[in-house]
């Protein structure tokens, strides 16, 4: 019986070992954020079911910087997100406007040029701005949600 009970003994750490595993990891799958786009609009879920935390639509940015307080890292990109998701899409939609005016002014023949030259301007420089605001915001949520997960307790 005394040869027994070391190999006993080894094979219920084995499995109490596996079990403590299996919590951790369903902890972090439970809690790990993802971005996923549909029709348009951006959706942050959570865990392997899929649970939307976050949604944001034609300008209306989630609440990125409330998901990720628990990471420092995560919390700073979070905010630069905030930051720069809805200047991005406004500007960038001003742009189109002003594109569409731009256009609609060159279809009037007895025009001033100067009108339609400035107009093209201001919609190119709108568009790059707003482009250039949503492409900083969009990495900095990429890089909040890589810093949360990195940080979760596996």
């Amino acid at each position: 019986m005394s040869r027994l009970t070391p190999v006993l003994f080894g094979a219920q750490l084995l499995i109490m070992g596996a079990n403590a595993m299996a919590a951790q990891v369903s902890a972090y799958d439970e809690n790990a954020l993802r971005v996923e786009s549909r029709q348009g609009n951006l959706q942050i879920l959570r865990g392997i079911e899929g649970t939307v935390v976050a949604r944001a639509g034609i300008f209306h940015p989630p609440k990125v910087a409330n998901l990720v307080i628990q990471s420092d890292s995560a919390l700073a990109e979070a905010k630069i997100f905030e930051r720069d998701y809805e200047p991005g899409q406004w500007v960038a939609a001003l742009g189109i406007a002003t594109l569409g005016a731009a256009i609609g002014a060159s279809r009037i023949s007895d025009i001033n040029p100067v009108i339609q030259v400035s107009l093209y301007a201001i919609s190119f420089a709108a568009l790059g701005y707003g482009g250039n605001r949503l492409h900083s915001a969009y990495g900095a949520l990429s890089k909040a949600i890589w810093w949360y997960n990195r940080d979760l307790k596996r």
